[in-house]
């Protein structure tokens, strides 16, 4: 394939896995050779990581009064960048750079889907996803689904493709990862752990997780719960944490850079997300590195949590589920060993980054070599 020009547009400010799959998509594939450009917010933190990574970034504000300024903005740098791919992440910002893209001649012009929120079936929204666009990519079947049967969108051009990971070049051995996740709690080196990587959300399950912890740290006595993230919930869970007595055995570390220490460190990572997911980066990611998962049935997560084969799926805002999944995976070390090989297997046969990159590329092709995709 030539190399392409490729513009992406993201009006989102905050950092989670959306954002996190935009910039690794835009590094992989400028490490290829294609041009690659970003759109944002100036404020947005994706911002400032693009322009560190070599990307071209441009200041949108991308906010209800900005809109017609941003339109029109757009419209003039897309007919100067003449991109071949334009791939619309956010809701606000694909409102406005999909009607930008009318009638300039893009070859592939794509509305991604992150999140397993149903999409309002509103007109505006049917005519963005139907006819503003030549594909639409999510992040997870179940957003799929909801798309073709609420918007009538044509189900071929909707394609499913979960989030790849980057593996690092080297992993530490699970001893040495958690020694060192010991020391920096003070912890002696006896206590195990039992987590979750997400950003502090209403919707991510931590009170969930926090409750079925409650129900069981007696039948636990060495494990601790520890919380790696950061985000708008963190008062409250802190709160929670000290009317439940655990300030000792539940951990808040703040919003960690590189999680691979901590997935390696644990013994179990949980996912208690309620709503909102396509396939979460982070259930990946501690799957290749061999640590045991539980998620629940929401979104995407049942996508790659495969019940008794590549983890335990229990159902969203069930605590004393949650908490008998947590005692099965820490007892019944062999079936959890077992799992735990097939998701490692699983993550690194279909969903890393390379991989990603590839089925994308494919899919720019496919619409290059189809007269009318839509």
């Amino acid at each position: 394939m030539k190399k392409l020009t490729i513009v992406h547009t993201e009006s989102h400010t905050q950092w989670g896995g959306q954002e996190l799959r935009v910039l690794t998509e835009c590094t992989w594939m400028q490490a290829r050779g294609h041009r690659v450009f970003l759109a944002a917010p100036r404020h947005a933190r994706i911002y400032p990581k693009a322009r560190a990574a070599g990307i071209g970034v441009y200041p949108y504000a991308f906010s209800r009064l900005s809109a017609a300024m941003d339109l029109l903005r757009l419209r003039w740098l897309l007919k100067q960048l003449a991109p071949d791919v334009l791939n619309t992440h956010g809701n606000m910002d694909s409102k406005v750079a999909l009607v930008a893209a009318r009638g300039l001649g893009i070859g592939c012009v794509i509305r991604s889907r992150h999140h397993s929120h149903p999409v309002s079936p509103s007109w505006y929204n049917r005519r963005l996803y139907r006819d503003f666009s030549h594909y639409v990519l999510t992040t997870g079947s179940c957003i799929s689904r909801q798309i073709v049967a609420d918007l009538g969108v044509c189900a071929d051009k909707v394609v499913t493709l979960g989030s790849g990971i980057r593996p690092p070049a080297n992993l530490p051995q699970k001893s040495a990862a958690r020694a060192r996740l010991c020391a920096e709690l003070g912890l002696g080196e006896t206590a195990r752990f039992i987590g979750c990587v997400a950003m502090l959300r209403d919707w991510k399950g931590h009170d969930v997780l926090l409750d079925a912890f409650v129900r069981i740290h007696d039948r636990l006595e060495r494990y601790h719960l520890v919380l790696v993230g950061d985000g708008d919930e963190r008062e409250n869970l802190q709160r929670r944490v000290r009317r439940a007595g655990l300030a000792q055995r539940v951990h808040f570390t703040g919003f960690r850079k590189n999680p691979w220490p901590y997935f390696r460190a644990l013994d179990c990572n949980v996912l208690a997300s309620t709503k909102n997911e396509g396939i979460p980066q982070v259930l990946l990611q501690a799957m290749y590195a061999r640590c045991a998962v539980i998620g629940t049935d929401v979104g995407g997560i049942p996508d790659i949590v495969r019940p008794a084969e590549t983890g335990l799926l229990v159902a969203p805002e069930n605590p004393g589920q949650l908490a008998e999944a947590l005692i099965a995976t820490l007892n019944d070390r062999e079936k959890t060993r077992q799992r735990v090989e097939k998701a490692y297997a699983f993550v690194n046969a279909h969903y890393t980054l390379d991989r990603m990159g590839e089925r994308l590329l494919g899919l720019y092709e496919r619409a290059f070599t189809t007269a009318d995709p839509r």
